[in-house]
């Protein structure tokens, strides 16, 4: 039986080292799967033209397209590939779950989309086991004179089960800053990770809000999403420069019926 307790002190353990290296974790999937939704389906924009933030929204609740200041874009070239993954230690055999727009793993429901407010969408699907129900809310802070905007995103993992279910949760990015995918630095600490274009020194970060899970920012040398029960394959050492991604990982005990939720700002720098 997959030791809860011990998992979580690990993930501890190996975020505190900073992951200096790439590390093996049980068997999990090939993220090339399919292709999948990378369409927009709702856009946000604010600010000036030297502080001009814009990002928009596919249907499943990946963002599509992120550019600041205008006409510098992060993530909507070549392949479009930002989104989420989970893998559920519960089970013998650990259970992967993943939306990168480009691919995802096959094993979810529809997407119901609601608004909050003018500045917000909320995502809400089950996966097709009926084990999960992921909540993303993703809100627009609007930019300024004085500052770039930037885009929040909640996510509420509720277990739908009787059994207490340990997992990985994870967000994730395809950086390509200013249009190209070979001249970008990437660099990462525990709560955040950064792809910076080096000639004009523009670039997009993921940063955590939450820090009550044992979790870490990583980058890694390749634009595929991480496949989410072998996260540490494609994770490198820092920083470098070439063709790479960024994301954000937490290890969360989820009880039964219970619902535990992170939050995660994406702002260019």
């Amino acid at each position: 039986m997959f030791d809860k307790p011990m998992m979580l002190a690990a993930i501890l353990i190996l975020s505190s080292l900073g992951f200096a290296q790439a590390r093996t974790q049980p068997e999990g999937e090939d993220p090339a799967a399919p292709s999948k939704n990378t369409s927009c389906a709702y856009s946000y924009s604010s600010g000036p033209s030297a502080s001009f933030t814009s990002y928009c929204l596919t249907g499943n609740g990946n963002i599509a397209q992120f550019a600041s200041p205008s006409g510098f874009e992060f993530i909507n070239t070549g392949t479009v590939s930002e989104g989420y993954g989970i893998c559920d230690f519960t089970p013998a055999t650990p259970v992967p779950y993943f939306d990168y727009a480009h691919a995802d793993s096959g094993n979810w429901g529809p997407t119901t989309v609601t608004a909050p407010s003018s500045t917000s969408k909320r995502f809400v699907r089950t996966t097709s086991d009926g084990i999960w129900q992921l909540t993303q809310t993703v809100t627009q802070i609007k930019a300024t004179n004085s500052t770039v905007g930037s885009a929040k995103v909640v996510m509420a993992l509720k277990n739908l089960t009787g059994t207490d279910r340990v997992v990985y949760l994870i967000r994730y990015a395809d950086v390509d800053a200013g249009g190209t995918d070979s001249d970008d630095t990437f660099i990462w600490g525990i709560n955040s990770a950064h792809g910076v274009d080096r000639e004009v020194s523009y670039g997009l970060g993921l940063t955590t809000n939450t820090f009550i899970f044992p979790h870490t920012g990583f980058t890694q040398n390749e634009f595929d999403g991480p496949a989410p029960c072998n996260v540490f394959t494609n994770m490198n050492g820092q920083p470098f420069t070439g063709d790479g991604s960024i994301g954000h990982l937490f290890a969360i005990e989820v009880l039964r019926g219970a619902t535990r939720t992170v939050t995660l700002t994406y702002k260019p720098i």
